[in-house]
């Protein structure tokens, strides 16, 4: 009796075990939170970022400029990006290499510089372009996408649009993840029962 209870709570183990691997995803996206990077940003300050630097960690700066900024002008946690840079507008784009048929989720977070006005960011990922309006409170926005039969690698691009007095829409915590291979969920589950089944067979036969 011992050892089936043994045998059955490995099997439980074994099920929470998958669903926290199915939980686990690995970010693609390289210093999504932007809090890498050469030079100096000032606390509550900010620094202007040009197109062609690559100042921040994995990310390229395309359009005119965006800033860097810190606990302040809209930030959402720690050092976020005005999209807009002084004078901008800006563009940050990432390269990432994708699997055949795998879906995946972008998350991020979008905010606004208070002394602008109407201020958004459009993103740009395999064939899909969204605009997300920038507001007082940070907000997470996500979406998914499935790719085609083959792999390969693309572009994540995010674009400023609108905003004045060089203040704009505020980008944070930039997110990639694919989804777990549901067979490997499946073989747990599998084993698990199968253990059960096991341990119910040589009860009966006791």
């Amino acid at each position: 009796m011992k050892t089936a209870r043994l045998i059955q709570a490995a099997a439980i183990a074994a099920l929470f075990a998958s669903g926290a691997a199915s939980a686990a995803a690995t970010n693609i996206i390289v210093n999504g939170d932007f809090e890498s990077y050469t030079g100096y940003v000032p606390n509550g300050g900010y620094t202007l970022i040009a197109a062609g630097s690559n100042a921040i960690s994995g990310w390229t700066v395309g359009g005119v400029s965006v800033d860097l900024i810190k606990n302040s002008y809209g930030s959402v946690s720690g050092t976020s990006v005005d999209m807009l840079g002084t004078p901008g507008p800006g563009v940050l784009s990432q390269a990432f290499n994708y699997a055949a048929n795998t879906t995946y989720t972008l998350s991020f977070d979008v905010s606004r510089n208070p002394n602008g006005s109407y201020t958004a960011v459009q993103v740009d990922v395999n064939g899909i372009q969204n605009l997300y309006v920038g507001t007082g409170t940070p907000t997470n926005h996500s979406f998914t996408f499935t790719t085609g039969n083959s792999a390969g690698s693309q572009l994540l691009t995010f674009s400023s649009v609108g905003g004045d007095g060089y203040s704009g829409a505020v980008l944070d915590n930039v997110s990639l993840t694919a989804a777990v291979p549901e067979p490997e969920t499946y073989a747990m589950l599998v084993a698990g029962l199968g253990l059960l089944g096991f341990v119910a067979r040589r009860r009966k036969q006791a």
